[in-house]
């Protein structure tokens, strides 16, 4: 009786642990002082009660085996973060408090499910790798120094209901994957709210909001995502189209930002049933010649597959950017803008100078016939506005 009772007071006291490998069924409760790496093996699971405070001094969690944790704080100054390794859907982290990590959670794989947790205050929110299948929902990911959520290495996780902010240089980041949703999320205050980059990142964004970041969504690198139903609002920049981003932007609504979209080095997306209201520009293009493409793209891709991307990892083969073009992109100087809605004050310039005209509201190949790269000069695109919409596609969202 004394061994269980002893045992007890290591299993749920607020005495510090030095080193724990956990091999059979556990539960905390209460406050625990960690200073080293604590392991959940394979087979065993790790019950946190609701209330728990575990501090970190040193040291992480990893889980090898199934963590069940409900409304506890996880805390500390420079810790490892918590880290699930191949953790199936039994797994579950549910209205909990990660903060003060290098990472606040690495997830390797699996398939477990993060439900309203707030990542703040970290390094890195959440980093997910090894083709992981989790589930995010209604989570809160804010002022993590370099980026807040990190998707990479063919991972797909559903990705849902999450509020974004203010985030150092990435609300979110996906390298190379394919979320299997990412929807419902609101992205506000970050110097990029979603990046997507690199050949094999084809994600279908549908139904967020982007507001007051300095770039809502980058694409680079032949990255092809399907941007529909999204509300752009108030951003420094809308869209930024980069290095052969042919991406799909269909039926959004870009409301008052101060470019809507930006387009540059070979990117060809196609433009259509979007609302473009009150942005100070709505299409700007840069750099943007199929001239240029034809006569150097494969070249500058063969060099660009050499380099690496923003967080070290390589940038790729310039084979597979080759090869991703998508479909219906023809090189044939004119970017796909048709059958959208350019504001009330647009279609009013479009309607007086006709479908020849130059719109104030689009900058191309009619406002600056050529750019220099190489010491020669190049014919920049132009887009293709006609025909349009006569009236707006989508209502304006009140609530942003």
């Amino acid at each position: 009786m004394k061994k269980i009772f002893i045992l007890a007071i290591l299993l749920l006291g607020a005495a510090p642990a030095l080193g724990l490998t956990i091999t059979r069924d556990t539960t905390w409760q209460g406050e625990r002082e960690i200073r080293e790496e604590v392991r959940v093996e394979s087979g065993a699971t790790l019950t946190i009660r609701p209330g728990s405070k575990i501090i970190f001094h040193s040291g992480h969690l990893e889980i090898a085996g199934r963590l069940i944790a409900e409304d506890a704080d996880f805390r500390g100054s420079g810790w490892g973060g918590i880290l699930l390794k191949g953790c199936d859907n039994s797994t579950i982290i549910r209205n909990c408090s990660i903060a003060g990590a290098k990472t606040g959670l690495f997830i390797g794989g699996g398939a477990p499910r993060i439900e309203g947790t707030t990542l703040q205050n970290n390094e890195v929110g959440i980093e997910l790798k090894q083709q992981s299948t989790a589930t995010l929902k209604d989570c809160r990911i804010s002022g993590n120094r370099k980026v807040g959520l990190f998707i990479k290495d063919e991972s797909s996780p559903h990705v849902s209901g999450c509020s974004i902010s203010k985030n150092g240089k990435y609300g979110v980041y996906i390298y190379r994957s394919r979320p299997a949703g990412f929807t419902g999320n609101t992205l506000s205050e970050n110097d990029t709210a979603l990046m997507i980059s690199n050949a094999g990142s084809d994600p279908r964004i549908q139904g967020n909001i982007f507001s007051k970041n300095k770039i809502a969504i980058l694409v680079d690198r032949a990255a092809r995502p399907l941007l529909t139903e999204n509300f752009l609002r108030d951003n420094q920049t809308g869209v930024r189209l980069y290095r052969r981003a042919d991406a799909a932007i269909d039926g959004n609504r870009f409301e008052r930002n101060h470019e809507a979209l930006s387009i540059a080095y070979s990117s060809y997306p196609r433009i259509h049933y979007n609302d473009f209201v009150g942005n100070r520009r709505a299409v700007f293009l840069e750099f943007q010649s199929s001239n240029w493409e034809k006569s150097n793209g494969s070249t500058v891709r063969e060099s660009e597959a050499e380099s690496r991307g923003a967080f070290g990892q390589s940038s790729g083969h310039a084979a597979d950017a080759e090869a991703r073009r998508r479909p219906d992109a023809e090189l044939n100087g004119t970017i796909d803008a048709r059958h959208n809605w350019w504001g009330e004050e647009g279609n009013r310039e479009l309607n007086r100078i006709g479908t020849s005209g130059n719109p104030s509201f689009i900058h191309d190949g009619r406002d600056a016939p050529t750019f220099v790269d190489g010491g020669k000069e190049w014919p920049l695109d132009r887009v293709n506005f006609t025909p349009w919409q006569s009236a707006p596609l989508r209502r304006a969202k009140e609530s942003l």
